[in-house]
């Protein structure tokens, strides 16, 4: 027997039976709800569901998948989208589901994990955010809630982290024993080769010039649009208009997102809009609110530069799909950021205004760096595949099972 077929029968010499979390389900725009609606289709695809079965744990029966995929019962009562319903559900239901589906582990896809784990346990780090960033724990309630969740995780037999940089962060800020921490990076769907024509309709759509920079991935304080905002300003100062004939070409920098009420965790960036003199018709930067799933790819492609200034991310998917459709990316290097983009874009010190903008003229200037961009972008998200990320997961569950 040669050892390819032996790992393989070792690996499978006992069946599993898997429940997952899936209280972010209906919440697809989020981060973990991306997480999980990837990792679950990608579980329940051959090698893996052939010998081991998966049950989505849900609070809402309306809302549940064919019962051929899943199992489920109510807990209607427990108002699972109020705060003190998900502590409930995280706590309570979610192992009374697990108990009836006869899991053997209970995979919480998200940094949670509930007190009491009567079977194996295993917790996904996206990121520490609210522990390693001021202001971002919010209310004492919330604190109050982190530190339970914390409490649950510390009890986990094993925690994945979506990054190099999560995985020590998650050791060094919450005490965990780095012999339980793996990192196991997320994926990207693959997108198809967009037409010319595609890219006229959708900046025709969005009433974008042919030469735009764009931004999607958020406005919280950490993300630094504020940031952003100024070093645009640079930009187009050091532009200076010499480089475009005609009105049609002034750089404009398309910005994605429903802009939230400021407070708390979210800048004033309307205002700060306002303060550059950029709250008028035909400014350079405009506000595209809330995108479509299905436009932001398509969007990403017709850019000319993908810009990300945010200053601390888990893992980064927006500059990761970017790179994945061949638009020339320009980010920051926080957190994971110099782990996802490599050398697949241009990476800048994190909060560091003046080297942004001096990356973006750059980049806008010289056609040549921007196809080098968009082929090692490629190159560089091809290395990021959910088929990876369920495999590795499948890997150290059959680790916390056996």
């Amino acid at each position: 027997m040669d050892r390819g077929h032996l790992t393989f029968v070792l690996c499978y010499n006992f069946s599993m039976r898997v429940a997952l979390n899936g209280y972010f389900w209906d919440q697809p725009r989020t981060g973990s709800g991306q997480y999980l609606h990837h990792l679950w289709y990608a579980l329940n695809q051959p090698p893996y569901n052939e010998h081991d079965k998966f049950s989505l744990l849900r609070p809402v029966r309306e809302a549940m998948l064919p019962e051929e995929t899943t199992r489920g019962v109510s807990t209607r009562a427990l108002g699972p989208w109020s705060k003190v319903g998900k502590l409930v559900w995280e706590q309570k239901g979610v192992l009374g589901m697990a108990r009836r589906a006869r899991a053997q582990l209970l995979h919480i896809p998200y940094l949670s994990a509930p007190l009491a784990q009567p079977r194996r346990t295993i917790v996904t780090a996206h990121d520490v955010i609210p522990w390693v960033l001021p202001g971002y724990a919010g209310t004492l309630q919330m604190r109050l809630y982190l530190a339970l969740s914390v409490a649950g995780v510390k009890r986990a037999r094993l925690v994945l982290a979506d990054s190099e940089a999560s995985r020590r962060d998650a050791i060094r800020v919450l005490g965990l024993r780095p012999e339980r921490v793996h990192t196991v990076y997320l994926g990207m769907e693959a997108h198809p080769e967009y037409t010319l024509e595609q890219l006229d309709e959708v900046r025709e759509r969005y009433g974008l010039p042919a030469h735009y920079a764009f931004y999607l991935g958020g406005f919280d304080r950490r993300k630094n649009v504020p940031l952003l905002l100024r070093a645009w300003r640079g930009v187009l100062s050091g532009l200076d208009g010499e480089w475009c004939d005609t009105e049609a070409e002034k750089p404009l920098l398309a910005i994605g997102g429903a802009v939230p009420e400021p407070g708390g965790i979210f800048p004033d960036v309307r205002r700060e809009a306002a303060s550059l003199g950029w709250d008028v018709p035909d400014a350079p930067v405009r506000f595209l609110g809330r995108i479509p799933e299905e436009d932001k790819s398509l969007l990403m492609a017709a850019a000319r530069l993908f810009v990300y200034p945010s200053a601390y991310e888990g893992f980064g998917l927006d500059p990761l799909e970017a790179m994945s459709v061949g638009c020339p990316v320009v980010s920051s290097s926080g957190g994971s950021l110099v782990e996802v983009v490599g050398e697949g874009g241009i990476l800048v010190p994190p909060n560091d205004e003046k080297a942004l903008a001096q990356a973006v003229i750059q980049a806008w200037k010289e056609p040549d760096l921007r196809a080098l961009l968009a082929h090692r972008g490629r190159q560089q998200a091809l290395r990021f595949t959910w088929e990876k990320t369920a495999r590795e997961t499948h890997t150290y569950y059959r680790k916390a099972v056996a």
